[in-house]
C-alpha cells in the first residue's frame, strides 16, 4: 500500500519528536518523561475532575475530556497517545483537504505551541471538534457546524466566541433572509444545548447550576480594563509567546473589521466562509481575554495557535498571490517592533533586545511572501527550525512545572 505524503510527513515528525525527547531524557532530564509530570497545571485539574468528579473551582473546566478520558480508563501516558493520535488524525484530514505544501506541513507541525496535543489537556478534543466545524462552513453542511458547535462547547467555553463568529460569518457570506436566520437559530440552540448540558453533569457533582460562571472570577476573568504594559503569568519567554499570539489576533482582527467596511451589504464576500469564521474566532478569543483579564495574557498562545483556525487563516495567507517588496518587507518590521511597546518593551535594553529577536522571528513569516525567491526559502527554513527549537524547550519546560499555557 502505497503511503501519502502527508503521512509521511507526519510518522516522520513524530519519530524525531519522540527520539529527541527519549534522548535529552536519557541524558540531560532524567525521569522527565515519569508520567505524574504530564500532569501539572490545567492537566492536574482534568485529571482531578476524572477521577473525582467536579468540586470547587475547577468547575470552571469543561467535562468532554475528562468524561472520555474516565470513559476509555486510560492511565496518564495512554491519554497522552490518545490525545496524539487524535489530533494528528485530525490535522492529517484538515491539510489534505487545503491540500498544503510539504514545507508548510511541516511548518504546521512545528507550531510551539502544538505542545499541547501530546499532554492530557482538551486541545486535541478541540482540534477535532473544531474541524468538524470547519468542514460543515467549508461544505455548507448544518449538521457537521452543529455537531461541531455542540462538542466544542462541551470541551472548553468557546460559546463566548462561536456566538458571535458564527453570527459575523453567517452575515457576511450569505444571503440575508429567513433561512439564514433559521441556521442561525439552530446553531444557537446547539450551543445552548451544549451549555445545559455541561450544567447538569456539574449539577450532579455540585448540586449547583451554572457554577461555572461564579469560578471563573476564581481564575480573575471577569470584564475589566486592561492594564499596561500587557503581561502574562510567566514572565520572559511566556510573555513573548502570548504577545505573539496577540499580535495575530490583532491583526486578524484589523482584516475582519476591513472586510466588513468593504462589504456594502453583508454578502458577496470573495473570502471562504471558514476563512472568515477562522478570523473571527483568533480576533475574538484576543478580544475577550484582553478585556477579561485585565491585561494578563495567559493561555493566549494555546487559544490562538493550539486551534486548527490559525492553519485556515496561515493557509489563506499563504495562497494568495501577494508578494512584498523589500521597503514593505521593512515597514512590516517595523509595525511588528513598535507592537510590543504594548508589553513594556523600552523597560531595559536586553527586554528590547528579546523583543526584538521575536520581531525577527515573525518578520519570517511576512519574509516567506518576499519578491525574492531566494529570500522564500530561507525564511521558511528558519522558521521551521526556530519552532524545533522551540516545541521542545516548552515540551520540557512544561513537563518541570514551568508555565506555558
Amino acid at each position: 500500500m502505497k503511503i501519502n505524503n502527508e503521512i509521511k510527513i507526519i510518522i516522520l515528525y513524530s519519530i524525531y519528536f519522540v527520539s529527541l525527547l527519549i534522548a535529552l531524557n536519557h541524558v540531560f532530564f532524567h525521569g522527565l518523561l515519569d508520567s505524574r509530570h504530564f500532569i501539572n497545571w490545567d492537566a492536574g485539574y482534568y485529571f482531578r475532575i476524572k477521577n473525582n468528579g467536579y468540586e470547587g473551582f475547577n468547575v470552571a473546566f469543561f467535562p468532554l475530556f475528562p468524561m472520555i478520558w474516565k470513559g476509555l480508563s486510560f492511565s496518564i501516558i495512554g491519554i497522552v497517545f490518545f490525545n496524539a493520535i487524535l489530533f494528528l488524525t485530525s490535522f492529517y484530514i484538515l491539510i489534505r483537504v487545503l491540500k498544503t505544501t510539504t514545507w508548510e506541513t511541516i511548518l504546521y507541525l512545528s507550531i510551539p505551541s502544538f505542545i499541547f496535543f501530546y499532554l492530557p489537556y482538551t486541545e486535541s478534543i478541540f482540534f477535532a471538534s473544531s474541524t468538524l466545524l470547519f468542514f460543515g462552513l467549508k461544505d455548507r453542511k448544518k449538521y457537521l457546524v452543529a455537531t461541531g458547535l455542540l462538542l466544542c462547547t462541551l470541551s472548553r467555553p468557546a460559546f463566548t466566541v462561536f456566538i458571535p463568529a458564527i453570527i459575523i460569518t453567517e452575515l457576511l457570506c450569505e444571503t440575508v433572509n429567513a433561512k439564514l436566520f433559521l441556521r442561525l437559530g439552530l446553531y444557537l440552540a446547539v450551543t445552548l444545548v451544549g451549555l445545559l448540558i455541561v450544567g447538569i453533569i456539574q449539577y450532579q457533582y455540585t448540586g449547583q447550576w451554572f457554577e461555572f460562571f461564579i469560578a471563573q472570577h476564581h481564575w480573575e476573568n471577569e470584564l475589566q480594563i486592561p492594564k499596561f504594559p500587557l503581561t502574562s503569568y510567566a514572565s520572559g519567554l511566556i510573555v513573548r509567546l502570548d504577545g505573539a499570539a496577540m499580535l495575530f489576533g490583532t491583526i486578524a482582527g484589523i482584516i475582519l473589521i476591513l472586510l466588513i467596511f468593504k462589504s456594502k451589504s453583508f454578502k458577496d464576500i470573495i473570502i471562504q466562509k471558514e476563512v472568515v469564521f477562522s478570523l473571527c474566532y483568533l480576533a475574538g478569543i484576543t478580544f475577550i481575554v484582553l478585556i477579561f483579564r485585565g491585561g494578563n495574557l495567559f493561555s493566549l498562545n494555546r487559544f490562538v495557535f493550539a486551534v486548527p483556525f490559525i492553519i485556515v487563516v496561515a493557509d489563506f495567507y499563504f495562497k494568495r498571490k501577494i508578494t512584498f517588496s523589500k521597503k514593505q518587507l521593512m515597514f512590516i518590521f517595523i509595525i511588528i517592533f513598535s507592537f510590543w511597546l504594548f508589553f513594556g518593551s523600552y523597560g531595559h535594553i536586553q527586554t528590547l533586545l528579546k523583543f526584538f529577536l521575536l520581531s525577527v522571528y515573525l518578520f519570517l513569516i511576512a519574509a516567506i511572501k518576499s519578491d525574492n525567491k531566494y529570500i522564500n526559502k530561507i525564511s521558511i527554513g528558519l522558521l521551521i527550525f526556530t519552532n524545533l527549537i522551540f516545541q521542545i524547550i516548552f515540551f520540557i519546560r512544561f513537563l518541570n512545572v514551568g508555565w506555558v499555557g
